[in-house]
């Protein structure tokens, strides 16, 4: 179905840590806390490679070689790790008991924070549609695919609305939620809808957020991004 004859563009972006009306859950929800993310991914890390170095292990978390030293230092301070001297100038990292248990705690804790963490996006999304189907519309185009698109068309479905088609220049070609997944070249020739919906910025391509927006209003969609 295509865009609705005379229909406003809204062109909002919605913050998952932002609070949104009638959601009283949404307080439990906070990220988890970046050095316990830090923490458990090196111990992940040590525990699968103890032969992994510095420069592996700054890869790996994405981060400066001087940081990663930091953080071994303050693992090592609480007993999580202990190091053994190969040569004279190489370390081998173990995990103590101490630092296993460590690593389960971090590893529940993270797998709670990513529980509320779909359920906040699916809020998020489906209360952001809910407003527009009021208006009539009732077709949606995603700009992303991944878990994000997977989380959103459980709420497109709910709300009895229809996925028109799903946007990832990086994956194109390949399937997403029973879609095949669609190129830029698609929206901007051909891709019209009632919503347009950004989940990631990197799935556009070159096309930028504010292109995105006026692409929409040419095409009379209304446009969000989560963020």
């Amino acid at each position: 179905m295509g865009p609705l004859t005379g229909a406003k563009p809204a062109c909002t972006s919605i913050q998952l840590n932002s609070t949104v009306k009638n959601e009283p859950n949404d307080k439990d929800s906070s990220i988890m806390d970046r050095d316990d993310q830090m923490i458990l991914t090196l111990l992940k890390a040590i525990d699968d490679s103890p032969d992994t170095t510095q420069k592996d292990l700054a890869t790996q978390l994405g981060v400066a070689v001087g940081l990663v030293n930091s953080y071994l230092k303050r693992v090592i301070y609480k007993g999580y790790v202990k190091t053994k001297q190969l040569d004279r100038r190489r370390l081998k990292y173990l995990i103590t008991p101490t630092g296993i248990k460590e690593k389960s705690r971090l590893t529940f804790e993270f797998l709670q924070y990513s529980y509320q963490y779909v359920m906040l996006v699916r809020r998020k999304v489906k209360h952001e549609l809910l407003s527009l189907q009021k208006e009539g519309c009732k077709s949606v185009i995603l700009i992303g695919s991944g878990e994000m698109a997977e989380l959103s068309y459980i709420a497109i479905r709910e709300l009895g609305m229809d996925l028109h088609g799903i946007v990832d220049a990086e994956y194109a070609g390949e399937r997403c939620v029973d879609h095949d997944i669609l190129d830029m070249d698609w929206l901007q020739s051909e891709g019209a809808a009632d919503v347009l919906i950004l989940l990631n910025s990197k799935a556009s391509g070159a096309v930028s957020k504010t292109d995105l927006k006026i692409m929409a209003e040419e095409k009379g969609m209304k446009f969000f991004a989560i963020e």
